[in-house]
């Protein structure tokens, strides 16, 4: 990807973000793999702020230009006014909103807010400790207060459950490593942080064709044995950020053989399936196409640690999943989700539907992937371009549309979907478009 290419993503899909801001923050519809939440359409202290905020404070960090500063403040005094008195953040569930308690969505929001503190710091900005005290509400509250068991020395998905998710607590120690970081608390690093990491690690499949695969998650200490690369991928950065820590070459071990598994099932055009399954069998459809941000952003991390990647499929693939809107493209193939066949030559609707919390993952992986110089000369004159497509639903052809205003889905002129951007809930969500 060439240094223009890059700098005008990030500048179209900087102002498609625009668009998705309400009073309260980013919104929108959600389409997910297991349920969509398209009735919903508030603003969602997810997920979606991890990318949001620390893309906009790589921009600030290469270009100097306070303005991407200000768009990162901006998101973390959303994380703020959406903070409940129990440390939980409101509408953190993402596909399940409107619901608080969110993994790995609340974590996310935490280290997200932790950079922030962090590069505020560093600025001689007295308001950053604002930001350290709501994200380290949240770990001490939420995390160590309900989903900690001390005996086990493992978090919990969810209060009350013998669940562990490998990913979401690998976004955990991130948060909870950069909690480490600014406070010089070494306890949030040895009493938290590495016992998840290690945890994580015995998830990860030894040796035979999956070797390097992690688990999508354990249930009373039994291996679900399904492997999502995309999940793979959101291991890596927890265990490249733990191996920066403390130095322990398993770490790194792990996150190098868990990327080695990614590119083993990636096809020629740079797509992944989307699960892998223990006797190799997959479901290939659908396939993330914003999502892959986070794939692309662990070929980086990795890199540097020698690791001889060709990140340039992937990257393509990326790209020309972006629309005239700025926004990405949320998947190819959701209309072959059950069938597992060739999806045809239109996307489905969730296909082209743009969630903010797939989005920000391009956004961020492209933020970063800017160097310095390259960031300097930024596009001019960009705008949101309204898109018409075609697309499918339910095997029925239908009219999309998306501009500044609205998303929209008709059927022979009548509307099935409307969601005015900025309001709270769908104006139009048809009975058809309810199932999960």
């Amino acid at each position: 990807m060439d240094t223009a290419t890059i700098a005008g993503a990030v500048a179209r899909l900087d102002c498609w973000l625009d668009t998705m801001r309400g009073a309260d923050g980013y919104g929108g519809p959600v389409a997910h793999w297991w349920q969509n939440c398209l009735l919903f359409t508030g603003a969602g202290f997810d997920w979606r702020y991890e990318g949001i905020i620390l893309g906009y404070l790589s921009l600030f960090q290469k270009t100097g230009d306070r303005r991407w500063l200000t768009k990162a403040q901006r998101a973390g005094d959303d994380l703020l006014q959406g903070q409940l008195p129990t440390g939980n953040y409101r509408n953190s569930s993402f596909e399940l909103n409107p619901y608080p308690g969110g993994t790995p969505h609340e974590a996310a929001c935490d280290l997200a807010l932790l950079r922030l503190a962090t590069v505020l710091r560093e600025a001689g900005e007295p308001d950053w400790r604002t930001y350290l005290a709501a994200a380290e509400g949240n770990l001490r509250q939420y995390y160590v207060g309900r989903l900690w068991d001390a005996a086990g020395c493992i978090f919990w998905d969810q209060p009350g459950t013998s669940s562990f998710v490998p990913n979401k607590a690998a976004t955990l120690v991130e948060a909870l490593l950069a909690l480490a970081e600014i406070t010089g608390d070494e306890a949030w690093l040895q009493v938290y942080a590495l016992p998840t990491l290690d945890t994580v690690v015995r998830h990860q499949v030894q040796g035979g064709p999956l070797d390097g695969a992690i688990c999508q998650y354990s249930l009373h200490g039994q291996r679900v044995e399904r492997y999502f690369p995309y999940y793979a991928a959101r291991c890596v950065p927890g265990l490249v950020a733990g191996y920066d820590a403390a130095g322990d070459e398993s770490y790194l071990d792990a996150a190098r053989r868990a990327l080695a598994f990614i590119l083993r099932w990636r096809y020629e055009d740079g797509s992944l399936p989307q699960v892998v399954y223990a006797g190799g069998q997959l479901n290939r459809y659908p396939q993330w196409i914003a999502a892959v941000g986070d794939i692309l952003r662990a070929m980086a991390l990795l890199e540097p640690h020698g690791v001889d990647i060709d990140p340039g499929p992937t990257g393509e693939w990326l790209l020309r999943g972006q629309e005239v809107t700025g926004s990405f493209r949320t998947a190819w193939g959701f209309g072959a989700q059950i069938s597992q066949r060739d999806p045809g030559p239109l996307p489905e609707f969730r296909d082209l539907l743009p969630v903010v919390g797939w989005s920000d993952k391009a956004f961020r992986y492209l933020a970063e992937a800017l160097s310095g110089g390259q960031a300097g000369d930024w596009p001019t004159g960009q705008g949101v371009q309204p898109l018409d497509a075609e697309c499918t639903w339910q095997g029925k052809v239908l009219a999309y549309r998306e501009d500044t205003a609205a998303i929209e889905l008709r059927r022979n002129g009548q509307v099935l979907y409307r969601w005015r951007k900025g309001a709270p809930w769908a104006e139009v969500c048809a009975p058809e478009m309810w199932w999960k």
